[in-house]
């Protein structure tokens, strides 16, 4: 009787531990996705301008 008690007991912890770990894994992905989300939108408002030769000779002492 006891080793059932054992093992199902074993049994609930490690699901309970699954179900844990399985939300926080969803949770990560979704922070993920929204950060990857935002990172594009910024890259996309603001556009990385060319500098020209003539703007470093102006800022040459």
């Amino acid at each position: 009787m006891r080793k059932k008690y054992n093992i199902k007991m074993t049994r609930i912890i490690l699901t309970i531990s699954f179900i844990i770990l399985f939300g926080r894994l969803i949770y990560a992905a979704i922070g993920s996705y929204s950060h990857h989300k935002n990172q594009q939108q910024a890259q996309i408002e603001q556009p990385v301008t060319p500098v020209s030769s003539q703007d470093l000779s102006e800022k040459a002492p």
